[in-house]
């Protein structure tokens, strides 16, 4: 491959690159918490939140200043990452996931 060959496909391969992020910025928000430190796989309404967001120290306790609903009869709300998910305090089933507003 000559040099301008060369030049011109790195151009091509490091353009492509440079659109990807923005392209995956303009994605809507999934109701879905990614894998993180205390979780090691991605979870959705209807998965089991890990044991320790069961328990009341883990509560939001200002969940109505943060704009979010009141929480179902023994359910909380928690903070995941970046989403507000509502967690049964009684089994850890996650009902509901709301992006943090930043």
């Amino acid at each position: 491959m000559n040099r301008k060959t060369l030049i011109a496909a790195l151009a091509i391969a490091a353009g492509v690159a440079g659109i990807n992020p923005i392209v995956q910025a303009a994605e809507s928000p999934q109701k879905t918490v990614q894998p993180g430190v205390n979780n090691s796989r991605e979870l959705v309404i209807g998965d089991r939140a890990p044991d320790i967001y069961q328990r009341s120290e883990k509560a939001l306790a200002n969940w109505q200043a943060k704009g979010l609903k009141a929480p179902k009869d023994q359910a909380q709300w928690v903070q995941i990452n970046d989403k507000y998910m509502m967690v049964m305090i009684t089994n850890g089933t996650i009902v509901d996931i709301t992006p943090v507003e930043r």
